[in-house]
């Protein structure tokens, strides 16, 4: 009998079970096996984890990480998403001066620039601390939240300018990880850009309402366009200036002013510089950096990156990547919007070219590129590119207020794997109803996947910049500039759109309330007074969930497109739980009572 065998054997052969509830199963059957599968806090799941969602870092909390990460998946197969706007609130902790003077009146919002992170403060997966910032205009944005019962968060807003104008917007944001060297306890560390040129490496003490500026980053006087900074212990910051150039200072040297150590010069015809202006730069890796050059011949180059400066390894022809074009006489458009890299390694990344389309890029390969993805239904460009989880990424439209999110996963006639450029067979959907102990199954869905489109078209609830014009008597109609997660297991994308932060949290209405509720609930600071079981919300605006809309995008142009909207969790009924097994939807999706095509038009909001 199977209880019989040696544990080893045992979890041998669970390592092969298909699903997490599988393995719940094989721990119930009597006490015998639950012991050996419960063994070293159910360790079993591990392999679990790193066999159905390779690639996604996760603390060793295996049990639960399986429990969250199946979730989620679940949660995209049926397009289960929980939109809300993140506003700063009315007992946020003021640093700084705070009595600045504005000496212009924008016509339009904010471009928020966002970075997000989560650490875990012990062997619970709910036991986490989340920070996120980002720039509202002049002003810096941070909110630390700690999850549980009771938790409300902590609200920070950063200022010390006089006198202020668009020139002052913050344009780059980038927080420090706790293993950062100079990172100090009970502090937030933010490298923070402004449009006028100030790089400044910032303190905020939440506790004390008290900042210190810790070093000041040398931009010889040129305005910023944006700036990144790569990951690891010892973070390169790069910043995109002005005149085309772009400087690269270390974070690590504890200078309190920082020279630039390398920098690519733009149209200068140097062999070390760039022979044409950066369109957009990104760190592939802490040792691979992308830049793209908006030159036909050598649209991207990818180079390695050390502290004695940049040695190019690889360049993009934009001649090479099939662009689309209206005709032979259409000429090619070389300019790279985004660029995001989908592993550790930096060897593989998506890029955003000048066609709309985003491309796979394996430098591992002699091809120019592996896969395209295209929404044949948004003629605007793409302003961002954000990996999320191990099979999907999401593209941020630079128009219509629109998420798009795209699977990794090949068809089973392509063989192409970007995990290991070796023949791959396509990896397994989720959708099953969660089991009692709310660990889903992982197997096959039975439903047609597409990719979905989501119109973020609310606009946020007030706008905090005095005389900014406004137009809430339409939909936002404008672009998604910036997106961030604090994990790779993180359930949640925080998307910066004017003049306002949107979070969307991929969960199943189900699992909301299912027999583990409260544990799904609470880090996503969700309760039944921001609307999950009422259709009036007793809560301010700035928490309300939204209802949005969306539709799964057709392959071709010739294609009818169906639009779908959200209702509120209270209108869920009977019916729509039925829908949800026959459809795959989740059921705050209203159900399509005949198919039709549609247009957008402006009563589509609010």
């Amino acid at each position: 009998m199977l209880a019989q065998l040696p544990p080893e054997i045992i979890q041998l052969i669970a390592s092969y079970l298909p699903s997490a509830s599988t393995l719940v199963n094989l721990s119930m059957t009597c006490w015998r096996l639950r012991h050996v599968v419960a063994a070293q806090d159910w360790r079993i799941f591990r392999t679990f984890v790193e066999t159905k969602f390779p690639g996604v870092e996760t603390p060793e909390i295996w049990r639960e990480a399986a429990q969250a990460l199946t979730s989620r998946s679940r949660a995209l197969d049926k397009h289960a998403v929980v939109g809300r706007f993140v506003v700063p609130a009315a007992e946020a902790v003021k640093v700084g001066s705070h009595s600045s003077t504005r000496g212009d009146n924008p016509t339009h919002g904010y471009r928020p620039a966002l970075d997000s992170y989560e650490v875990w403060n012990s062997s619970s997966w709910n036991d986490r601390k989340e920070v996120l910032a980002w720039g509202a205009a002049d002003e810096l944005v941070l909110r630390i939240t700690e999850p549980g019962p009771n938790s409300k968060g902590k609200w920070v807003v950063f200022n010390d300018l006089d006198d202020i104008s668009s020139h002052d917007d913050i344009c780059g944001v980038h927080l420090l990880r706790p293993e950062h060297p100079s990172k100090e306890p009970e502090t937030e560390h933010i490298v923070v850009a402004r449009v006028r040129g100030e790089l400044f490496h910032l303190s905020i003490d939440p506790n004390s309402a008290s900042h210190v500026y810790k070093q000041r980053f040398l931009t010889s006087g040129q305005g910023i366009e944006r700036t990144d900074m790569s990951d690891g212990k010892d973070p390169i910051l790069s910043a995109h200036l002005s005149d085309g150039s772009i400087s690269f200072f270390t974070t690590t040297s504890g200078e309190e002013i920082v020279q630039p150590f390398a920098r690519l010069n733009a149209d200068t015809g140097d062999d070390s510089n760039l022979s044409s202006r950066p369109t957009y730069h990104k760190f592939l890796s802490p040792t691979l950096f992308a830049v793209g050059t908006g030159s036909a011949h050598e649209a991207v180059i990818i180079s390695t990156i050390t502290p004695q400066g940049l040695s190019p390894i690889r360049e993009l022809d934009a001649e090479l990547v099939d662009f689309e074009r209206v005709n032979l006489h259409t000429p090619i458009r070389p300019n790279v919007n985004a660029i995001s890299p989908l592993d550790p390694t930096g060897q593989v990344f998506l890029a955003a070219w000048g066609d709309r389309a985003v491309r796979l890029h394996d430098l591992r390969s002699d091809d120019e590129y592996e896969k395209v993805y295209r929404d044949t239904t948004d003629q605007n460009p793409i302003y961002c590119i954000h990996p999320f989880g191990h099979d999907r990424f999401v593209v941020g439209s630079g128009g219509d207020a629109l998420v798009k999110i795209f699977d990794l996963r090949m068809p089973k006639n392509e063989t192409y794997s970007y995990r290991d450029a070796r023949l791959s067979s396509t990896l397994p959907n989720t959708n099953n109803e969660p089991i009692v102990n709310s660990l889903s199954n992982l197997s096959l869905t039975p439903f047609p996947r597409k990719d979905i489109s989501i119109f973020l078209s609310a606009h946020p609830p007030s706008s905090r910049t005095q005389g900014r014009r406004r137009h809430n008597t339409r939909s936002y109609r404008g672009a998604i500039y910036s997106m961030s997660s604090p994990s790779p297991s993180s359930p949640t994308i925080y998307t910066g759109v004017a003049d306002g932060v949107v979070r969307l949290d991929f969960a199943s209405t189900d699992d909301f309330f299912g027999p583990c509720q409260n544990w799904y609930r609470e880090p996503l600071l969700l309760s039944n007074d921001v609307g999950l079981e009422s259709t009036v919300a007793h809560t301010r605006a700035a928490d309300k969930v939204l209802e949005l809309s969306g539709y799964e995008r057709p392959e071709d142009t010739t294609s009818s497109i169906t639009l779908r909207k959200q209702q509120p969790f209270g209108s869920v009924g009977v019916e729509d739980r039925l829908a949800e097994e026959v459809t795959g939807w989740d059921r705050r999706w209203e159900r399509l009572e005949k198919s039709g095509s549609w247009r957008r038009v402006d009563d589509l909001v609010e």
